[in-house]
């Protein structure tokens, strides 16, 4: 994918999924019982949407591809449906 985005002028966001790596919405606290209610498929496909929303106002630029492997293609395959 890198590189037939390079080919064709692309861009690649590789977005960081909430409550891992570095995501942690309620720092310290993220993995509560009163904030773990917030690790569903349904805000990482909210929170991404609203990164390619965000793109798209920033760079007034033409399609979005969503791709993946495993979860990630899981995430891809939700996101085309909607």
């Amino acid at each position: 994918m890198i590189e037939m985005a390079k080919r064709l002028n692309a861009m690649i966001i590789f977005a960081e999924h909430r409550y891992y790596g570095k995501s942690l919405p309620f720092g310290n606290d993220s993995f509560t019982h009163e904030n773990i209610q917030y690790l569903t498929v349904e805000n990482a496909l909210a929170d991404f949407a609203r990164v390619i929303d965000d793109m798209r106002i920033k760079r007034n630029d033409g399609p979005v591809i969503a791709f993946g492997g495993s979860y990630g293609g899981l995430l891809s395959m939700y996101i085309r449906m909607q």
